[in-house]
């Protein structure tokens, strides 16, 4: 099997995140290339609106507007606006010439409401930046803060929307993405942005529900980039469906979640499922990667860091960091009973101290998964909670053609190393992985059957083996910084000693001691490891990173 992934440019190195919008730099006032308008609780909306001195008041008096392509409006900043901004059909439609909702002078304008969303858009050709988003009354209970919607008739994308540098909080949802009809939204950027405080997610995109036998995708191009999703927490009242996430991508062709982080999350949540910091669902071609997950909480199952749920297909997780987490690092999953779950590629992640109160595995493949590679991840678990100790590496027993290749899985003796259910090489090949207790007892658990050392699982299973010789290993990783703490950087670097403290020493014995997988079994090593490394001139090592050579 080949896998060949498509993709978006990679720029991997620390991730970095402005966490609040305001503390973003600003770009300043937007160039307009048709009429701009101008708004300010001290304006009079009998003026004109064409300068500052001649500022229109309210939002009403802006809807009343047509704006042109290339039109701009801007708020004063530092100023309050209650009510809605509405940008319909009547507006823009020219994804080349868009219209700009921005701010002039200091400081962020703020958009407060309390029975509708702040921003409404349903047109093509849209740009908002610099604003501040709060929902008040109903708000938290009924609406997006920024709700795209396509309700056009004649089934066409609407293209281009643009949002950056905005914080939205009080709300349902943060930012959503949706679609009344079969056609969605094409080319939606969220960049350095802060969406928190909401009730179910801080994004949401979704669409008509999956046909697996005729897919189709509401939306396409939706790329979210340097944004933080954190405190929403879920709705304290909903049993049935989950809620409290991040981000949701669901309906999406071609998707791209980077740089970002996405933390405390779900804290209030009280469904039999989810949530998790972010995740995809229903869609196809979806990379999520250079981002952290952590601290993200569930009720009942889920709670993790990053997932690929039901029916995505040909989607990546790849140079990510998820840690305490209270469900799985990583997960892919689905309960359909379909074929839809298929293509997808776990790669170059760490995973630390998660699954904390679930049994889930810290990383976890189940349900009807196919065709799915995981490979060059690091997964440390240690002891957790008083509950069952859930595995390091948990697979069900619906999975097929799954590998896991040249990952490290270590734990501290508080679970199995694998749980797994008693598959053939043929449904799930585990080949080139280390497996190391850091303290108590090596233990495998296949099917009904435990394992207390590498040796007698290969022989009873012909799990790691390759053309009949053994592969694997059962050593110590050797980690700089083994205990580093989870919250803490390095100094000059955002990026948490639970990611820093699990590179290799240079003498560790993983390092060059990788499958080539791409001789193998046809599988795209990728460019670098997960701190940056070149691949492209040596073997691999196991785990996430590989010490530089020479």
């Amino acid at each position: 099997m080949v896998r060949r992934l498509r993709g978006w440019m990679l720029v991997v190195g620390v991730v970095s995140v402005c966490v609040l919008a305001t503390t973003c730099s600003a770009a300043g006032p937007p160039a307009a290339t048709g009429r701009t308008y101008y708004l300010s609780p001290a304006g009079d909306d009998d003026a004109d609106g064409r300068s500052p001195a001649t500022a229109w008041r309210s939002l009403d008096r802006a809807n009343a507007v047509a704006f042109r392509p290339g039109d701009a409006l801007l708020l004063e900043g530092g100023a309050r606006f209650t009510g809605t901004l509405v940008l319909d059909q009547r507006d823009g439609g020219d994804p080349a010439a868009p219209v700009v909702i921005g701010a002039y002078s200091a400081g962020g304008p703020v958009i407060e409401a309390s029975h509708a969303p702040a921003v409404s858009i349903s047109t093509s050709g849209v740009e908002i930046r610099d604003l501040t988003a709060v929902g008040e009354g109903s708000a938290y209970d009924r609406w997006a803060g920024i709700l795209l919607v396509n309700d056009r008739t004649d089934g066409r994308l609407l293209e281009h929307v643009h949002v950056s540098r905005v914080d939205v909080s009080g709300f349902k949802r943060g930012i959503e993405v949706t679609a009344s009809g079969p056609a969605g939204f094409h080319d939606v950027l969220v960049s350095e942005s802060a969406l928190h405080r909401n009730m179910e997610a801080g994004f949401a995109s979704h669409g008509s529900d999956f046909v697996a036998g005729s897919p189709g995708y509401a939306h396409s191009g939706i790329v979210l980039r340097d944004v933080a999703a954190f405190g929403n927490v879920g709705d304290p009242h909903n049993t049935t469906r989950n809620t409290g996430s991040g981000a949701v991508l669901g309906s999406v062709r071609g998707g791209l979640v980077e740089r970002s982080r996405f933390f405390d999350n779900g804290a209030a949540s009280v469904a039999s499922e989810g949530p998790l910091g972010v995740w995809a669902y229903d869609s196809t071609g979806v990379v999520i990667q250079q981002s952290m997950s952590y601290r993200n909480r569930t009720a009942a199952t889920d709670g993790g860091g990053f997932g690929l749920d039901i029916n995505v297909s040909d989607s990546v997780l790849q140079y990510n960091l998820s840690y305490d987490n209270d469900g799985p690092g990583y997960q892919l999953y689905t309960w359909e009973a379909n074929d839809a779950h298929t293509g997808n590629t776990v790669r170059f992640n760490i995973s630390r101290d998660d699954a904390r109160r679930t049994i889930y595995g810290a990383l976890t493949v189940l349900g009807r998964v196919n065709r799915s590679d995981v490979y060059q991840n690091t997964v440390v678990l240690t002891a957790a909670t008083a509950r069952e100790r859930p595995p390091v590496v948990l697979i069900g027993p619906e999975v097929s053609a799954v590998s896991l290749r040249n990952n490290i899985v270590v734990t501290d003796g508080a679970g199995p190393l694998v749980s797994a259910a008693a598959l053939p090489s043929s449904a799930v090949a585990l080949q080139g992985n280390d497996y190391h207790a850091q303290a108590g007892g090596w233990l495998v658990r296949w099917g009904d059957t435990v394992h207390a050392s590498l040796d007698s699982w290969r022989t009873a299973t012909d799990q790691e083996r390759i053309d009949g010789q053994p592969s694997g290993l059962s050593v110590d990783p050797r980690f700089v910084d083994f205990d580093a703490s989870l919250d803490t950087a390095p100094a000059g670097s955002d990026l948490p000693a639970a990611a820093s403290g699990l590179r290799l020493d240079p003498a560790s014995p993983l390092v060059g001691a990788g499958l080539d997988l791409s001789a193998l079994a046809g599988v795209e090593q990728g460019p670098m490891d997960y701190f940056g490394t070149p691949l492209a001139d040596a073997s691999p090592a196991v785990g996430a990173h590989r010490p530089a050579l020479g």
